[in-house]
């Protein structure tokens, strides 16, 4: 699934050390995702994902399910040419810093 909102940079992805734990804060165009993360070698894995209050409809709800789909399984990360790449399964998501 192409996510236009994606492509125009409003999916933002921060990991931050909390009290001992890793954890992953997310910005979608959506809701605010956040959980805790681990990361062997390569690949990271979210813990228990929870989600912000949203009202999304329409293709909004449906990026903001393929996001998640994306979380729930471990993720590759591959760092190439100033962009981050999350690979699960299928899918990817790329990101540059800002």
């Amino acid at each position: 699934m192409a996510l236009p909102s994606a492509a125009a940079g409003t999916i933002k992805v921060r990991l931050s050390p909390v009290e001992g734990t890793l954890q992953l804060a997310m910005k979608t165009d959506c809701s605010p995702i956040s959980g805790p993360a681990t990361i062997a070698g390569n690949i990271m894995t979210l813990g228990k994902i929870a989600t912000g209050a949203s009202g999304c409809i329409g293709t909004s709800g449906e990026h903001q399910a393929w996001i998640h789909e994306l979380l729930k399984r471990p993720i590759s990360m591959t760092y190439t040419q100033d962009t981050l790449t999350w690979t699960s399964g299928i899918n990817t998501l790329s990101f540059q810093a800002e």
